[in-house]
């Protein structure tokens, strides 16, 4: 059973992410505070409420974190905090329309505080942290919920997504459509302050259902074609998984080939599945982030092609049809240095421990340089 928990929002947007995480994961599911007698304390959308009857979307309590887990809240409170004192946030915040250009570089105020957060989905410390900067209030209106600059609290939510995915005891990776917070989750340092992960970047690969498909048609299609369902992700999990144990550049470039061989089949065979079950579909786009497990450090700066971090000198082109279109697609591997702190929760995953999805508004995704 293979989770992909959605962040930085409670409810997974209801569009051709929605559509595509719920075809190729067993399990949809997304942070939602609940009260001591488990009532959900936010609205879910009709969508999401239809996953849940359906057993497709797994809530997760953001107090899983906060209650047994001392070592990783401390973690996550540390690196949330640092993320907000950071030049990059501090930047970042700066350039958003509403704030005022006489902001502060350490009292953020005059930011407008937007977004709710359940006091259960947090702790004393980071709420305290936040008001001295100006950057959390508590509602007035309902004292059980704080009010965070809207910012502040996207961050907040992809870092506890992180952090609940490694203590949960399901294999669950997160993933989002939100670039910006997958850089803040993941930040990119020099090979000395961080460790050698390989981005994997399918462009245009991957067919996936319109926004306007219904989810009960994709349900019935995951029971009644399980089988070359499981066969094509099995296609995309082994690549990946073979890519987390190389040991070399040159085998690298070997698996590359080989699933270049393979994913051809796979996407033949599942789009005319698809097909004949009248899913209409587009190619998407994928990115991950892979660990590597070997202990060689083949993945250095040695062993980097060019200054983009370019680990195949040139893509790998595939010309695959999808909904009867011929289109080329590109499979691309970048070499990146990540912040250690990431280290154990990437080393405990069989195979990606991130995913970025191609949103409606995004186009193509590319390698982050």
């Amino acid at each position: 059973m293979r989770t992909i928990l959605y962040y930085p929002t409670i409810n997974i947007p209801t569009n051709s992410w929605l559509r595509h995480s719920l075809l190729y994961w067993d399990e949809l599911s997304s942070i939602v505070p609940q009260s001591w007698d488990n009532q959900y304390l936010t609205k879910l959308s009709t969508d999401i409420n239809y996953l849940l009857d359906e057993g497709h979307f797994r809530p997760i309590k953001p107090d899983e974190l906060i209650r047994n887990n001392w070592d990783a809240l401390h973690d996550f409170e540390q690196e949330f905090m640092n993320i907000i004192q950071s030049p990059e946030f501090k930047q970042f915040i700066k350039r958003k329309p509403f704030v005022q250009s006489k902001l502060h570089i350490d009292k953020m105020r005059g930011t407008e505080l937007t977004s709710r957060i359940h006091s259960n989905k947090t702790s004393g410390n980071l709420y305290y942290f936040l008001r001295d900067l100006g950057l959390a209030s508590t509602d007035r209106k309902d004292d059980q919920w704080y009010l965070f600059e809207s910012h502040v609290a996207l961050i907040y939510m992809s870092l506890l997504a992180k952090y609940l995915a490694e203590v949960d005891k399901k294999q669950t990776t997160i993933g989002t459509d939100y670039g910006i917070y997958e850089k803040f989750n993941f930040k990119r340092v020099n090979e000395v302050k961080g460790f050698p992960v390989v981005s994997l970047n399918l462009s245009g690969l991957l067919p996936s259902p319109i926004p306007n498909v219904p989810l009960e048609k994709i349900i019935d299609f995951k029971r009644k074609r399980n089988d070359e369902l499981l066969h094509f992700r099995k296609i995309l999990m082994d690549f990946q998984g073979k890519i987390s144990k190389a040991k070399s550049n040159q085998e690298l470039k070997e698996i590359s080939v080989a699933f270049q061989e393979n994913i051809k089949v796979g996407i033949k065979g599942l789009s005319t599945t698809l097909k004949e079950y009248r899913i209409e579909t587009v190619s998407k786009s994928l990115k991950s982030l892979i660990s590597i497990k070997s202990p060689t450090t083949w993945l250095s700066a040695a062993a980097i092609i060019d200054q983009d971090h370019q680990l195949l000198s040139n893509p790998i082109s595939l010309p695959v049809k999808v909904a009867g279109v011929l289109t080329v697609a590109m499979v691309e591997l970048y070499a990146n240095f990540i912040e250690v702190r990431n280290k154990k929760m990437a080393k405990t995953k069989d195979s990606a421990f991130s995913y970025l999805l191609q949103a409606q508004r995004a186009g193509i995704i590319r390698a982050s340089r």
